[in-house]
């Protein structure tokens, strides 16, 4: 049985390799990975159509996450899953910038394009109200080690993943 993975937001960052994963790779801009220019908010997918949707990245730079999640839902089979990555607002640089005023905790970059910022549990809450549960969460780093230095604090906050990680990755069944 041949398994069909939609990656949704596959574009961007070309020399990514998670942007050439998935069956079909969609964005609403044209991208190498890219194989149908699509919006996250209106799938033109058949419902229950796909084993995995993998989003990395993505939603916080939606106006309305919760219609994307809406739309994964439909277009995901019965026993199927959704891993979805966001920033970690936890983040111990991104808490400390905010704290000097540079920027929103949210931003990674001054320029950064996000409408919206979770922590886990307001994640959870987002993905319960669109009709998912979710299975597992996980702390990661999407960024080369040369950007994520962490000097002499490294050994200490390698113990606390909640600050120490750029990013947190979700696992989502149906309800």
């Amino acid at each position: 049985m041949e398994v069909m993975i939609l990656n949704v937001g596959c574009g961007g960052r070309s020399a990514d390799k998670a942007c050439y994963f998935g069956d079909v790779r969609v964005d609403v801009k044209r991208f190498p990975a890219v194989t149908i220019l699509m919006d996250a908010h209106f799938l033109a997918f058949k419902d229950s159509v796909f084993d995995r949707i993998v989003c990395f990245e993505v939603l916080e730079h939606l106006d309305s996450p919760f219609s994307a999640l809406k739309e994964f839902k439909r277009v995901l089979k019965h026993n199927g899953d959704v891993i979805i990555s966001v920033p970690n607002v936890w983040y111990w640089r991104r808490v400390l910038r905010f704290l000097l005023k540079k920027h929103k905790v949210f931003d990674e970059f001054p320029d950064a394009d996000h409408k919206q910022a979770w922590d886990v549990f307001e994640f959870c809450s987002l993905a319960y109200q669109a009709g998912f549960k979710v299975t597992d969460v996980k702390f990661v780093n999407w960024y080369p080690k040369g950007k994520r230095k962490l000097g002499i604090l490294e050994p200490l906050l390698r113990f606390i993943p909640q600050i120490s990680f750029y990013h947190v990755m979700f696992r989502l069944k149906t309800r």
